[in-house]
């Protein structure tokens, strides 16, 4: 579960739904894992490797960004140097999209809307500009 957006969940919605849906099919992520992120530090559904990454994607997604060493300690404990560059790479990758997909008020396709409204509107999520409505 390494792949998270970083900012809060109304912030992100384009990328968020997307990436909480393939979660869920793609990646076979149980839902209540999904329903689950946004308290990913005291869920046990968590494990220490997926919380020092979605630490890591936090910290790295404010802006300015807050990464401190401490953060590379904790993925150390658990990942490779090979596979710490690939966190960072997505958290990056996905940081950009949220930029784009914010700035162009992109539209949600409805599976993701659905999959979305259901799974992670419990956590604050909402659709924000990406909703029909406003395109």
């Amino acid at each position: 579960m390494a792949r998270v957006s970083p900012a809060p969940p109304e912030k992100v919605a384009q990328v968020s739904d997307h990436n909480a849906q393939n979660a869920a099919t793609i990646g076979e992520t149980p839902a209540a894992k999904v329903r689950a992120l946004w308290q990913f530090q005291t869920s046990p559904l968590f494990t220490p490797a997926e919380r020092a990454a979605l630490s890591l994607a936090l910290a790295a997604g404010a802006c300015p960004p807050s990464v401190t060493d401490e953060h590379f300690v904790e993925l150390k404990k658990h990942y490779s140097e090979d596979a710490i560059v690939e966190i960072v790479a997505v958290i990056a990758l996905l940081g950009w999209l949220n930029r784009w997909n914010i700035t162009f008020a992109t539209r949600i396709e409805e599976s993701a809307l659905t999959f979305a409204e259901k799974h992670l509107a419990p956590s604050g999520w909402t659709p924000g500009v990406h909703a029909k409505e406003n395109v």
